[in-house]
Order: C-alpha cells, then sequence, then structure tokens
C-alpha cells in the first residue's frame, strides 16, 4: 500500500525529470536509511522511532530507483522491450533476499553498524554510477523516442498510416479514453490488490495451521521462493512474445487461481503449491503489466499513466484491513477473505478478454506485432545523437 503511494509520486516525477534526478534521490535516500539501520535502536514508545523513519526514508528511496529502472526498456530494441521490463520487474521481487543474506553476516559475528555501512556505501556508489549512465546517449535517446511518438501522433491524426500502437504520442486526457486504459485500470486494481491481500494474509494462515510448530519452517520457504521467478525470466519473455498480451494476462488469471485455491485447502503442506504460484503470479504479472504500459502508452506518458494507476491501487489497497476484520468476525477465520478475493478475479476475466478482441482490430497494439510486422524500428530505436 505504501508502494502504491509512493508510486504515485515518483511516476510522475520520472517523466518530468527524467531518470538521473529519481537515481540521484533514491542514491541519497537509501544510503541515508541503511545508515539509520545500522547506528540506531528502535524505539516504539517514540513517536519518532529512529528505526520506523529509516523504513520510512528507504521505502521512498526505493521506489525512486526501481521507477527509474522501467526507463530503460525505452532505449533498447523493440524485441528486447518485453525482456528488459521483465528482468527490471523481477529482480526487484529478488532483492527480498538480500536480508537473509545480512542475517548470515550477523550471525557469523560481523557487527550490524558493520553490515549497513558497508551496504549504504556500495548502495549509494552503484546508483551514482547508475546517475552517471544515464547522462549523454541515453537521456538523448529517451528525448527522441518521445519525438517519434508524437510524430506518430500527428500522422495518426491526419489520418496517415503508422506502424506504433495508436496510442503513442497522445496526451494524457486522450489515452484515458480508451479501452486500453480502461483494461489497465481494472487489471491492476483486482490484480495487485490480491497480491498484497495474498503477503498480508499468507503468515497469519500458516500461523493458524500450525507452522510455530515447525519452527515456521514454511514461512520461510515463502521467502526463500519469492525471488525465484528470476530464474524463468526467458519463459515469461517468450509467454509475451508469442502469445501476446491477453494469453500472457490469462496465465497471469490461471496462476492467482492456483494460489487463491490452495489458501482454502487446509493443510500446510499443499500450501507450498501456492508459494510457487504466487511467486510466478507475481513475477509475471509485474513484468508482464508494465510491459504492456510502457508498450501500449509509450515513453512518453509512461511515469504519468503509471502514477494514476498507483494512486487508485492505492485507494483500493485501503479495503484490506476492514475486508480482512470483517472476515473474521462473519466465520472466525480468512476463508470470507479468500473467497472475496476469489470474486475479485471475475471483472479482470472479463476485460481481459475484450482486451483480445481490442488487439485483434489494433494488433500494433500487441506485443506479438511489434516483433513481427516492425523490425525497420530496431534501428529507429537507436537514433544517432
Amino acid at each position: 500500500m505504501y508502494g502504491s503511494c509512493q508510486g504515485t509520486i515518483f511516476g510522475i516525477l520520472v517523466d518530468r525529470t527524467g531518470p538521473v534526478v529519481l537515481c540521484i534521490l533514491g542514491a541519497v535516500l537509501q544510503s541515508l536509511s541503511l545508515l539509520l539501520m545500522g547506528w540506531t535502536d528502535g524505539n516504539p514508545s517514540n513517536v519518532m522511532d529512529p528505526l520506523l523513519l529509516a523504513f520510512v526514508i528507504g521505502g521512498v528511496g526505493g521506489t525512486a530507483l526501481m521507477i527509474q529502472s522501467l526507463k530503460l526498456a525505452f532505449i533498447v530494441a523493440p524485441a528486447r522491450f518485453a525482456l528488459v521490463m521483465t528482468v527490471a520487474n523481477c529482480l526487484v521481487d529478488s532483492s527480498s533476499v538480500v536480508p537473509l543474506g545480512l542475517y548470515r553476516l550477523y550471525v557469523a559475528g560481523v557487527s550490524r553498524g558493520a553490515i549497513f555501512t558497508g551496504y549504504a556505501a556500495l548502495c549509494f556508489a552503484l546508483s551514482m554510477c547508475l546517475a552517471y549512465s544515464w547522462c549523454g546517449k541515453p537521456s538523448a535517446r529517451l528525448h527522441a523516442t518521445n519525438q517519434q511518438e508524437s510524430d506518430a501522433a500527428e500522422s495518426k491524426r491526419e489520418n496517415l498510416s503508422t506502424s506504433r500502437p495508436r496510442l503513442h504520442g497522445l496526451s494524457v486526457r486522450e489515452q484515458l479514453c480508451t479501452v486500453e486504459f480502461a483494461f489497465a485500470v481494472t487489471f491492476m486494481m483486482t490484480m495487485v490488490f490480491r497480491s498484497n491481500a495474498y503477503l498480508g494474509v499468507i503468515k497469519e494462515l500458516l500461523q493458524d495451521l500450525g507452522d510455530a510448530k515447525v519452527d515456521n519452517l514454511y514461512t520461510q520457504v515463502l521467502t526463500l521462493l519469492l525471488p525465484a521467478s528470476t530464474l524463468l525470466i526467458p519463459l515469461f519473455d517468450i509467454c509475451m512474445k508469442r502469445g501476446g498480451f491477453a494469453v500472457t494476462f490469462l496465465v497471469v488469471l490461471f496462476l492467482g487461481l492456483i494460489w487463491n485455491v490452495v489458501m482454502l485447502i487446509p493443510s500446510l503442506g499443499v500450501q507450498v503449491v501456492g508459494f510457487a504460484a504466487f511467486t510466478n503470479f507475481r513475477g509475471l504479472l509485474f513484468a508482464s503489466f508494465f510491459t504492456f504500459i510502457g508498450h501500449t502508452f509509450g515513453n512518453r506518458t509512461f511515469g504519468r499513466i503509471n502514477s494514476i494507476l498507483w494512486f487508485l491501487t492505492f485507494l483500493t489497497s485501503l479495503l484490506m484491513v476492514p475486508l480482512t476484520e470483517l472476515s473474521k468476525a462473519w466465520t472466525g477465520d480468512m476463508t470470507a477473505m479468500h473467497v472475496v478475493l476469489l470474486i475479485v478475479c471475475l471483472p479482470a476475466v472479463i476485460m481481459t478478454l475484450l482486451l483480445a478482441l481490442h488487439l485483434r482490430k489494433y494488433p500494433a497494439g500487441d506485443i506479438i506485432q511489434s516483433r513481427q510486422s516492425r523490425p525497420e524500428e530496431a534501428q529507429k530505436a537507436r537514433p544517432e545523437v
């Protein structure tokens, strides 16, 4: 929920300032957060708990670094667009395993201050190198892409043919009144809500099923499996390029159905199947969705469209706690909440089918078409500067 709010702010900022500013901002905030984690102690009774402040600052800095990384897909050849967007999103999920590595260093005898100071220095150095790498030709390519999209929009208005997706170069207001945006709103609000709800209730479910009796083994397995989607990046890329957006989103819905049904089965062992389905659901969800947003709406408005979507998702996430409490009041456990998560799938299924019909009418909007019918744009994607 907190990440959704930050995505709203930085989505607007990345379109207006570019990736360099977000890199520098993320470097400073993330490094400061890590230093606070290493050299301060928590005080829950204090309104200004230093550790709580560190987590807040870290969330802001981490979101800034994540949002700018998605712009990389716009400066590569169109055939690599889905792959780069997939890698960026899966690596974000993979970062969840880093704390386990830091904990092993702590167990080995390295002090907390030394661990987080070294991590902060590494974060700052790498982020500043990233900011530097965006200067010059990469930033010029982003500007050139914006110009190409604007030219394509003018051609469409003059009824001239263009191979770019029909929404490229249009204003945000024009893009909002489209089937593509209606799909994006519906799919993101429902699927991100379901993803966040799973992470919010699964640990409680595992405790109810007796995970504490086996030293929280299943909670640890879930944590270890979260970055496993990185191993399937090539398959995610193939799914989008060969199946297209509609097929890929149906796969996302199917994986979501698996973990949702598994949650209704009162067995610890069976939950491992749900863990595997969820980690791939989450990885493919964000990889395919951000690929869809970038490919459909273009670089020029990518950040602003995302900011609107993240804000709406943030509003939906506010329902998570009251729905959880209502579920406990009605059934005494999380069963009602699990059923709600299944019902929430229906609007996304309907909109995915409508998207499939829409992409038949406008095939340039599908990721398959961009690779098969636009080989000449692979050269245009790297303009001379």
